[in-house]
Parts: C-alpha cells; structure tokens; sequence
C-alpha cells in the first residue's frame, strides 16, 4: 500500500491482485510473485499497473491433478533405474564370430590381424577355375606369408658369418650347436664358433664342448676388435657362427654393446631367436627393442613346448623378415629343421 501511495497518491486503491509463478520445470518450482494492479477512483484515472512486487518465494501449492502428475513422473523414474540395474547384470551378447575367425582366434593369432586376414582374403583373387570357401580362402592367405623361409646359404669361395641375438633363455647356444654339427658333420663344410657369451661362463663351457665333439675350432672374444680379429683369423672356413649373451629387451645399455659388436662388420646375417612359448605382444616388444640390431631373420626354438604358432605368425604378419628355423627338441644335433610351411600349417587346422 505505501508503494502504491506512493505511486498513485493518497485515494489509490487496490483494484485486482493475482499470484504468478516465473521459471521452473513444467510449472514446478518456480519463484512466485504477486502482480497488483491499482487505480485512483475519485479521478477515475485509468488504471496503471504497479510494477511486480516480489515476494518471498512461498512453497507450491499442489492442486490435485499436479500430484498426481508428479507421483507418475516419480514412478516412471524408479521404473528407469530398475531397468538400467537389470540391464547392467545381464552381459552383453558378444557378436558372432564366424568359424574361420574363431579358428584364427584359437591359434592365439591376434584378434585385429585375424579381421584383417578376413579382409585381405576377402579381396584376394585366385586364379581362375579355382573356389576357395572363406575358412580355405584365409588359410591361403596364411600360407603366403610362410613362404618367406631362407636358411644360412654357405657360398662358394667365400666366409659366410652368422651371429645369433635374442633375450636369455631362448636356447641360442644350444641352436648353434645344432646348426655347426649338421654344416660340419653332414654338410662337409669348415665351420668355426665365436662364443661373445661372456656373461654366463657356463654356456662357454657348455659351446666348448659342444666344438669339441663336433671337431670344430672356438674363439671366446670380449671386445668388439677381438670379434674383428677372430673373424680375420677364420677367413680360411666357410661359414663362421656367432654366440652372443642373452640380453634383456628392457636394458638400453646391454642392447647398445650388442649393436657394437655387430658393427664390426656389415656383412654379419643376423638371426634373431626367439622361443615359440613367449606370448605375442612379449614377442613383439622383444622385436622392437632388438631391432637395432637389424636382424634380418627370425629363428623360432621349443616348438614342441608350444601351444600354437599363433606368435610366429603374428610375427611374420608384423615385419617383413625372412623365417629360418625352427628347434623342435633339445637332442643335438637332430632337433632342427629349415622350416616347412606344410608342416607348420598342418598345426595351425590341428584339433
């Protein structure tokens, strides 16, 4: 009333008041307000509305067909939390697999190169007259890239230089005396060992005896120059290999002597070993770190001990590297074999 007084002067009175409501959700929750309006009568001015007076927000008042609105919407929403705590506890269906990924899967073949072997198979052309069904399709697939075998190849009238790399315990030492007894004893050729293994006075004992019943003669070398030198003195045998330590693929510094020694000659092949038994992605890290090394071939050990060849061919797929052999026991010299792309895919469809 002063407001208004003030407004309008000392006659005004109230001529309509109504309540209001402004913000809020669907008309709940919102701030009221009371809208006045006012007039002079004695001069019968017209009628002038007062400017909103805010009011103390003041609690909703529900009328009947609100609470019922609200008691639904309530409803509705504990009925949403239930079924998103039902939907929660029930797992949800995985996508089917076709037969031929599964298999691929089965052979621990990791599942992103698996889809792309589907693809790559997929879009393969074979040659006319011939139908592959898409598990055959993707086999063939497979197989070009075990077609990528190449041994040690002993040439005429020159050295050729083998070293072995790889982490411990892979069996480097016992592979190269499986490979200088059958180059020595079988093959004929003159053959000499150069053990860098320094670290594990057992496995020099173990390579010397290893020379001594072959017949063949072995340098222990500590320095790269000593390695030069050995080498040097061995230009007279037709093929020369190299036993270097186990080095973890996690120690940059014992990664980094490796790579020097081998720096003493360019021509050194380098084959990287690998046990069949490690796990693909310890695989692929073993790789990625002995890379510096530049091997250009990968040699696979304990065969017989594996599962699958699913880290093999995860491997091949990965790196454009040529695959050498495959150790398939510990009797020297017989468990060692170039390997055959047949028999390894004959492992791959076993049961």
């Amino acid at each position: 009333m002063a407001q208004i007084k003030s407004e309008l002067g000392r006659d005004a009175v109230i001529l309509h008041t109504r309540r209001l409501k402004k913000g809020g959700v669907m008309g709940f929750f919102g701030k009221e307000v009371i809208e006045i309006t006012a007039g002079v009568e004695a001069t019968a001015q017209a009628m002038v509305p007062v400017p909103e007076v805010k009011m103390p927000p003041a609690r909703p008042v529900l009328t009947d067909g609100d609470s019922k609105m609200t008691a639904v919407q309530l409803e509705l929403g504990t009925m949403r939390k239930l079924l998103e705590q039902v939907l929660h506890k029930i797992p949800l269906q995985e996508e089917k697999k076709s037969p031929v990924f599964a298999m691929l899967e089965q052979n621990d073949i990791d599942g992103q190169i698996a889809a792309e072997l589907v693809r790559e198979a997929a879009k393969t052309k074979f040659p006319a007259g011939i139908h592959f069904t898409e598990d055959q399709a993707v086999l063939e697939v497979l197989r070009t890239y075990l077609q990528r075998i190449e041994g040690i190849t002993v040439l005429p009238n020159a050295t050729k230089t083998v070293a072995f790399i790889g982490p411990t315990g892979v069996g480097k030492t016992t592979t190269i005396a499986k490979l200088a007894a059958n180059f020595a004893i079988k093959e004929g050729y003159k053959v000499a060992l150069i053990t860098a293994d320094t670290y594990r006075i057992s496995a020099v004992e173990q390579l010397k005896t290893y020379a001594d019943i072959i017949g063949v003669p072995i340098e222990i070398v500590y320095t790269p120059d000593e390695l030069k030198l050995a080498i040097q003195r061995h230009q007279d045998k037709q093929l020369i290999l190299i036993d270097t330590a186990g080095r973890s693929p996690k120690n940059q510094y014992q990664l980094g002597e490796l790579q020097d020694l081998l720096e003493i000659n360019p021509y050194i092949e380098v084959h990287l070993v690998l046990s069949m038994t490690t796990k693909y992605k310890e695989a692929l890290d073993i790789v990625h770190n002995f890379s510096g090394c530049s091997p250009q071939k990968f040699l696979f050990t304990k065969l017989d001990e594996a599962r699958n060849i699913g880290t093999m061919l995860n491997l091949l797929y990965q790196f454009p590297v040529t695959l050498s052999y495959v150790a398939t026991g510990q009797n020297v010299p017989d468990d060692i074999e170039l390997a055959d792309p047949g028999k390894l895919m004959n492992l791959i469809l076993k049961e």
